[in-house]
């Protein structure tokens, strides 16, 4: 499957010009004329064009250099394109920058955030004799779906870490009375509400979104445990990009202040900015996609 997604990521790069005539990564530094940011397909819808022509522009207007947006990419394509030279920023979930950090230098200049939004894995139940992660002993735990960032990854991790189990033994060893893959985070956090799981492992947006929606009430359900904060996707840049231009595209995405534009872009969340990035959540990461084996590029 994989190298049907490359085949069909190297003909998109044909067709919009962004491959290099020739293979092979950069290396090191070297001297930018301008600036191309990829504009992945998921970020290509018309209503939103017109609010990345105002970041294109207050960006080039605050570092001093032309700034070009390449419409119509993917991840694959984004990190083929950065590779041979010829891209240098795209947007990426962490995943995606671990995937591109495999084989050439690449830095996350900032990410997203919001005051009223905490990625993380929350554990809940409806139950009230469970209180901590070890109190889920012969009880029936749900997971989402095994390329759940929140619904397995980050609770798996934590679970293999608090128990001192290997995945495969958290999964079939006895520890719970059943294990089982909802499919959906809606239907995790239903199935705990009407008894069909103990508790559940979920994403806290998925579940307070629920919340707000009035599906369910607050009290519904309970969480007595949850991971470390999830990262969120944001800017990746070329390493052949200079310290300088790195920091002032920096300077720029974290004083970037267009309120529509967040909104339009990020859920109807105004209140989200660019922030710098935490080098420790990547690290969390790091250690878990190497515990899990964690298969990059099917989860980017």
């Amino acid at each position: 499957m994989y190298k049907k997604l490359v085949c069909s990521a190297i003909l998109c790069l044909l067709a919009v010009g962004l491959l290099a005539a020739c293979a092979g990564g950069y290396e090191g530094e070297s001297e930018i004329e301008r600036i191309r940011i990829a504009l992945l397909i998921e970020d290509a819808a018309p209503e939103l064009r017109g609010l990345f022509e105002d970041f294109r522009a207050a960006m080039e207007e605050h570092i001093g250099m032309p700034v070009e947006v390449i419409e119509g990419a993917t991840h694959l394509v984004g990190i083929e394109a950065m590779r041979a030279g010829n891209l240098e920023m795209m947007w990426g979930s962490p995943f995606v920058y671990l995937l591109a950090g495999r084989d050439m230098d690449v830095y996350r200049l900032a990410v997203t955030d919001s005051p009223t939004a905490v990625n993380k894995t929350v554990f809940i139940t409806a139950c009230d004799d469970i209180n901590s992660l070890d109190d889920l002993r012969g009880r029936s735990l749900a997971f989402i779906n095994r390329s759940s960032t929140s619904g397995f990854i980050y609770p798996m991790y934590d679970l293999m870490n608090h128990f001192g189990m290997t995945q495969d033994e958290i999964m079939v060893g006895g520890l719970f009375s059943a294990v089982d893959f909802a499919g959906n985070q809606n239907a995790a956090i239903m199935g705990v509400i009407h008894g069909h799981y103990d508790a559940a492992a979920v994403g806290n947006l998925n579940l307070q979104n629920v919340i707000r929606s009035g599906l369910i009430s607050e009290g519904d359900v309970r969480v007595f445990a949850s991971s470390e904060v999830i990262p969120f996707p944001g800017y990746i840049a070329s390493g052949r990009l200079s310290y300088e231009l790195r920091v002032k595209i920096t300077e720029f995405l974290l004083a970037y202040e267009n309120e529509e534009y967040f909104a339009s872009r990020f859920n109807n969340d105004p209140s989200v900015r660019f922030v710098a990035p935490d080098v420790q959540q990547i690290e969390h990461l790091r250690s878990m996609v190497e515990a899990l084996g964690i298969d990059l590029e099917e989860q980017g």
